[in-house]
């Protein structure tokens, strides 16, 4: 007699949560790395080309601020709607899309013959780039052994985060010599990598359990896990397809209090991410630093928040997501207040790069971590969609209000004023509001949040 269906499916998901990182594991965990990282260099190509952008079309602050923030609107669409397709339709070629999408836009803005074109194609490019943050994060965090979810999380986030000095790094070398134009041509090159995923990726197993299709995932877990007894997966009932991804979930009476205090941490995060590495060239430029060594400071200070990101998946395993969250977010806010009361170089360095390893590294990168894997897997990327969604709203309004105050010639320290402000309300919410999920798995997660006896995604869901 075949087993049961919820017993498969929880054999199933026992053996992927308790195997050893396998070589097939870290095959699937490098092409989506490298595919998140060009992620990362496409977006801070905005920090890099902005000066080129202002001359070329004789911009205002505040025009150059609505094109920082193209971007961000397009994200914001991308990261809604890619997390519910996500998880109505899986993981693997919605993935695979996105990196082909913003690609290809990004040879469209090669050839932009004007601003205004320029903006389109950015924003377009942005649907692409959210869209690929919103499926990939929730993609890790059901493939790979429960003990290493965090730390492999985060050091995706890591590699995101490389993407910014990286740009910073390479257009050093690029816009001196080519002009801003040759660094959307570097950025075609993620095409070649979302073919690859679109022909060597396995789903979900997750996914695939949630939709029935238990002999698919059985041959995926049997392939990628090693030991234990391979479970026969019975035949497929023809059970009504699992519909899932609905934003309902995400607000239901359980979630809600852990929902909000996730969208207001996004927010914040992603006014201060994409603020600094949006403006920070130009502000340092105009503290008198020519811009060449404006990119170099850029670079060596948002390295910094690389590091953080690496780090954060060793403590976030070890003290947990609500005290990372709570304590990197504060101290973020306190160095950016020191970074805006001086203007000497060395200070400039260690200071923003002190913030930016406790704000966008450890901060940002377990944030993250914490939205991948506090929704049930029906939900998992419509949660992560739409944080990602709220973190671009940051992005969004944080570039503009920042033209405006460069271009009222305010003092230079209310810049940072800002960025404090809200680094600090971060750490508030994250100390008051988070589920700690330390040391559970996805399905525990689930359980003791929503107060059921046995996780709800070990048994096939009915529409």
């Amino acid at each position: 007699m075949p087993p049961s269906p919820a017993t498969s499916s929880h054999s199933l998901l026992s053996r992927l949560d308790e195997s050893a990182f396998t070589a097939r594991h870290l095959r699937i965990y490098v092409t989506v790395l490298i595919g998140h990282f060009l992620c990362g260099f496409v977006i801070n190509l905005t920090g890099v080309i902005l000066p080129g952008v202002i001359k070329t079309f004789h911009l205002t602050s505040e025009s150059a601020g609505v094109f920082s923030s193209a971007l961000f609107a397009g994200m914001l669409v991308g990261a809604a709607v890619a997390g519910t397709v996500s998880d109505r339709f899986g993981r693997k070629v919605p993935l695979s899309i996105t990196v082909i999408v913003y690609a290809v836009f990004s040879l469209a803005a090669v050839f932009a013959p004007s601003f205004g074109a320029l903006v389109t194609f950015r924003a377009l490019q942005g649907i692409g780039l959210g869209a690929e943050i919103a499926v990939v994060l929730p993609y890790i965090a059901e493939f790979v052994p429960s003990r290493h979810r965090g730390p492999l999380v985060t050091a995706a986030t890591a590699a995101w985060l490389i993407g910014l000095p990286t740009a910073a790094a390479v257009g050093t070398a690029v816009v001196p010599a080519f002009g801003w134009r040759a660094m959307f041509v570097i950025a075609t090159v993620p095409v070649l990598v979302g073919v690859f995923m679109l022909a060597t990726l396995p789903e979900s197993v997750r996914y695939l359990l949630r939709r029935d299709r238990l002999a698919d995932a059985a041959a995926i877990v049997s392939g990628l896990c090693r030991g234990g007894n391979p479970t026969e997966a019975p035949a497929a009932r023809h059970a009504a397809p699992e519909t899932g991804g609905t934003v309902r979930t995400l607000v239901a009476r359980h979630y809600l209090r852990y929902t909000i205090a996730i969208w207001f941490m996004e927010v914040c995060a992603g006014a201060f991410l994409y603020g600094l590495s949006s403006w920070l060239p130009s502000v340092l430029e105009g503290q008198g630093v020519d811009l060449l060594k404006s990119f170099g400071y850029t670079a060596i200070i948002t390295a910094a928040g690389v590091v953080g990101a690496i780090l954060a998946g060793q403590l976030i395993n070890r003290i947990g997501r609500r005290v990372v969250l709570g304590g990197a977010f504060v101290l973020s806010g306190l160095f950016c207040l020191a970074w805006g009361t001086t203007s000497a170089t060395g200070a400039v360095i260690v200071l923003g790069s002190l913030a930016t390893f406790f704000g966008s590294g450890l901060a940002g990168s377990t944030l993250f971590a914490y939205a991948s894997e506090l929704y049930p897997t029906a939900s998992r990327a419509t949660g992560l969609g739409w944080a990602a969604a709220w973190q671009k709203v940051g992005g969004l309004i944080m570039p503009v209000l920042v033209g405006f105050i460069l271009a009222a010639h305010a003092s230079q320290f209310l810049f940072f004023l800002v960025f404090g402000i809200i680094s600090i309300l971060a750490g508030i919410a994250a100390l008051v509001a988070t589920f700690e999920t330390r040391g559970r798995t996805v399905e525990q997660i689930t359980s003791e949040i929503t107060g059921e006896g046995a996780p709800a995604a070990l048994t096939p869901a009915r529409s």
